[in-house]
């Protein structure tokens, strides 16, 4: 029964995404109090979204990007984008890709999209380029080379596959190697990375209406005086590199930004009220919420559900092809509900035990699974990153259909070429 209610809830999260009457946030802690009020889950679980991980690295990393906009490096960084920017912002747009993926590779997309909001949000409200109409586009990119390449994140991600797959493959030359979910990941991150390069114009245009000279005017009313900007860019400077050499410093990434705003608050930097006011955005609310309702529909069996329908669907296939592709579309499907640790969690013992079942090569679909569980970037839902951009640009799913679809398609088809191609089951 509890399986069906968070079913049920999360179709209620799905719909009033789409019809964007009320912030998203508002609408994930529903989610969370009917998870509380049916009895599915109890009151400290309902609300423990607050306490993740992801959410206690967001939270002060809004405060701590709201600080670096009182400073003068907002209005130099504006300028320079604009020169950048050029006729077509072709420039700008593949200077945030390049910047996007280099950080994916060392931060949490969490984070980096967090960080580069501050920088988007410096690009005009007008015109072709916009935060708005690249945001996603950025996302897509950025998810497109996550924990790919072996540094930094990416180093582990070959042990974290072989451990989810168990003691299921017991063969050497079928576990997964450290370069293995790279050489995968480069046909469908380079078609999707080419996708997002030329087709970011298919997202709306931004509707904002800013008067920009009164924005200019209150930026420089607003400026912190030349001693408290240094205060913010130390800090600033500081928490990032904690944050890029998270190898060494582990779980200090996580409440590095929460140092740097305690550090901001105490040498009068920032106001508390302003803190909490931005800590506490509808940003905060929505992955805390996103993320709760994804874990309960992992512990209520809906998981499990759908690896079962996956092996009945599976038991009367023996095409390569569409078996790989099979796999990337349930993969791609369940990310968008479940957690993507979840959706790997259930999928890989499922694709390990089939492929040895029928004496395959289980490596491709093992690295479509740690691979596609990324690209789930039609819905909020998705993943933490994509809850930080739905949440920041106010998009509507139903408005940016037309340009995360066809992302979709060509993410799901893309690594079953790659899996087919590069590690063939036979």
């Amino acid at each position: 029964m509890d399986m069906y209610i968070v079913l049920a809830i999360t179709a209620f999260m799905m719909v009033m995404f789409i019809i964007n009457k009320v912030p998203f946030g508002v609408t994930t802690m529903t989610c969370c109090v009917l998870l509380a009020a049916t009895g599915v889950v109890d009151v400290e679980t309902a609300f423990s979204g607050f306490a993740n991980k992801i959410v206690i690295l967001i939270a002060p990393m809004l405060a701590l990007s709201q600080a670096i906009t009182k400073t003068s490096l907002v209005d130099y960084i504006s300028k320079f984008l604009d020169r950048l920017k050029g006729k077509s912002g072709m420039g700008l747009i593949l200077a945030f890709y390049a910047v996007g993926i280099v950080m994916a590779q060392f931060i949490p997309t969490t984070a980096c999209i967090a960080i580069l909001i501050v920088f988007l949000n410096t690009l005009s409200h007008t015109g072709n380029v916009t935060a708005k109409r690249i945001m996603l586009p950025l996302l897509g990119v950025m998810v497109a080379w996550k924990f790919r390449t072996p540094i930094g994140l990416g180093a582990t991600t070959f042990a974290q596959l072989n451990a989810m797959a168990g003691d299921m493959i017991t063969d050497p030359a079928y576990q997964i190697k450290m370069l293995d979910p790279f050489i995968f990941a480069i046909i469908p991150a380079v078609c999707l990375t080419i996708y997002c390069i030329f087709c970011w114009k298919l997202m709306p245009k931004d509707d904002t209406a800013v008067d920009e000279s009164k924005l200019k005017k209150r930026t420089a009313a607003d400026l912190l005086p030349k001693n408290k900007q240094i205060i913010v860019y130390v800090v600033f400077i500081a928490v990032m590199a904690i944050m890029l050499l998270n190898t060494w410093t582990g779980n200090l990434m996580y409440i590095a930004p929460a140092a740097g705003v305690l550090v901001l608050i105490f040498t009068g930097c920032m106001g508390v009220p302003e803190t909490v006011k931005h800590m506490t955005a509808d940003m905060t609310w929505m992955l805390a919420g996103v993320l709760t309702v994804a874990d309960a529909l992992s512990a209520s069996g809906a998981g499990d559900l759908i690896g079962n329908g996956l092996l009945s669907v599976l038991g009367n296939v023996d095409q390569p092809f569409i078996i790989a592709l099979i796999f990337s579309a349930v993969t791609v499907v369940m990310t968008t509900f479940i957690s993507n640790m979840g959706t790997q969690s259930v999928l890989i013992p499922i694709a390990a035990s089939v492929a040895m079942a029928g004496h395959w090569d289980p490596r491709g679909l093992i690295l479509i699974i740690g691979t596609a569980n990324y690209f789930a970037i039609a819905f909020p839902s998705g993943s933490g990153e994509a809850a930080v951009a739905y949440a920041s640009a106010g998009y509507n799913p139903a408005k940016v259909l037309r340009f995360t679809l066809p992302y979709c398609i060509i993410a799901i088809v893309t690594c079953a070429i790659s899996a087919t191609l590069l590690y063939p089951m036979y």
